[in-house]
């Protein structure tokens, strides 16, 4: 028989068995990280949606006339320890992240700064951290608009340890890539936006207003 008619020794099976193991091997870890940064853009994706929703409630509220006084604004986000103004929302990215043994709540607004409230989209959990800079008012207490900002974060990643972040330190959304940054990286928001909430069809807040619209936060 000669060399050609012969076929494959049992080496020579073992060797090739070998070469493709080690294809998949190597193929295996870039192929999960491209699967995992598929289902965070997802999420991001997702969370952008719940956010924007967010602000455009608040934005319709606030068009259709809502009686919100400022003595007494229950209907708005509660306020930020960060004592933002019109003009001035990007301060609200230092605005502490939620905390406490129980962050997340079945509510439409939450009860605090540092609270949240449960939102679900195509069977995943978000927690939704809302709150709001200083109200500006006219003569009769009736609000003309405030400065708010919308986190949303994987419900998984709460609470936010208080050592997990620097006090006083802004806090951006988290990277679309997956990375290897640790279960720290983890605790950041999807996405944040930040925006003014004015009632237009006022024209003092034309004094306290620059032209704004939504915005992510760079990371």
């Amino acid at each position: 028989m000669t060399r050609p008619d012969r076929g494959l020794t049992l080496l020579e099976c073992v060797i090739a068995i070998l070469v493709v193991n080690l294809t998949l091997a190597m193929l295996a870890a870039p192929l999960l990280l491209v699967a995992a940064t598929r289902l965070r853009n997802n999420r991001i994706n997702q969370a952008t949606e719940i956010a924007r929703g967010e602000i455009d409630r608040l934005r319709v509220m606030m068009e259709q006339g809502v009686t919100v006084r400022g003595t007494s604004t229950s209907l708005l986000p509660p306020a930020s320890a960060v004592a933002a103004t019109l003009g001035n929302a990007d301060a609200l990215s230092t605005q502490p992240p939620p905390t406490g043994p129980n962050p997340i709540a079945s509510c439409t607004l939450p009860s605090s700064a540092t609270m949240t409230c449960e939102r679900q989209l195509n069977n995943t959990r978000f927690a939704v951290q809302i709150y709001r800079g200083q109200v500006v008012t006219d003569g009769n207490g009736l609000v003309l608009g405030y400065p708010v900002q919308v986190r949303v974060y994987s419900a998984e990643a709460l609470p936010v340890p208080p050592d997990a972040v620097s006090s006083g330190q802004p806090i951006g959304q988290a990277t679309a890539m997956m990375t290897s940054g640790g279960p720290e990286s983890e605790r950041r928001p999807l996405v944040v936006l930040t925006t003014e909430i004015v009632r237009a069809d006022a024209a003092e807040t034309l004094s306290y207003l620059k032209p704004s619209t939504p915005k992510p936060s760079t990371p």
